[in-house]
């Protein structure tokens, strides 16, 4: 396995549902769709990523050696966008209720940062994390209004394993059982399906200083 850098180049903005995007879970997501084919969106909601697949990640204990998401340029601002969810219905004549009932239209807001690019680093077989990389379109949330479009993927290696700590800060969450020491930590999930409450411990948080066991 090599140590390697997968930058996302975005033609739109990422919206976001949580603080990072997990590159782990990318590469499982894209698995996942390549293995199931139309099956993955027949599937009952979450149970596709609960099936679980092998991604070309390295472990560390029980840990894929891959980063969260960096957003570029540094320190990029978040704002809010709003806006109408409306169903795409045959209405019928006469009256319809858009305020209340099952016609209802949704008032949404979502967080979004205009980044021009997202950094993951990982530990993997370049060839497949490159493969598996390149068939994601979009990332974040929200996707289906045209947030997180790429405009292209580049992954290639680089001179250290940084997808786990990168001079001397977490660059995703570990958990604190496999630390000498730790400046920050929160009970978050630390591994896919990152959704699961069973996957949520006492972690270091990303971008604060660690030291490993």
């Amino acid at each position: 396995m090599q140590h390697l850098e997968a930058v996302f180049h975005l033609r739109a903005p990422v919206a976001l549902g949580a603080p990072w995007i997990f590159f782990d879970s990318l590469l499982m997501h894209a698995k996942l769709r390549e293995e199931l084919g139309e099956r993955y969106f027949s599937l009952p909601t979450k149970l596709a990523l609960k099936l679980g697949v092998d991604i070309p990640v390295k472990r560390w204990n029980d840990v894929y050696v891959a980063s969260v998401s960096i957003f570029e340029p540094e320190n990029v601002n978040m704002y809010v966008f709003q806006y109408f969810k409306r169903g795409d219905f045959p209405f019928t004549k006469g009256k319809i209720s858009r305020g209340s009932g099952f016609f209802k239209d949704f008032y949404l807001k979502v967080v979004y940062a205009p980044a021009l690019r997202v950094r993951f680093y990982a530990t993997g077989e370049l060839e497949e994390v490159r493969r598996l990389a390149s068939r994601i379109s979009a990332l974040g949330k929200e996707r289906n209004i045209g947030f997180g479009l790429v405009k292209e993927v580049v992954v290639r290696e680089v001179g250290g394993e940084w997808g786990l700590v990168k001079d001397g800060v977490a660059m995703r969450p570990i958990p604190v059982r496999y630390l000498k020491s730790y400046e920050d930590a929160a009970v978050i999930a630390y591994k896919p399906p990152y959704w699961d409450k069973g996957n949520m411990e006492l972690c270091a948080v990303p971008f604060t200083r660690v030291e490993l066991k």
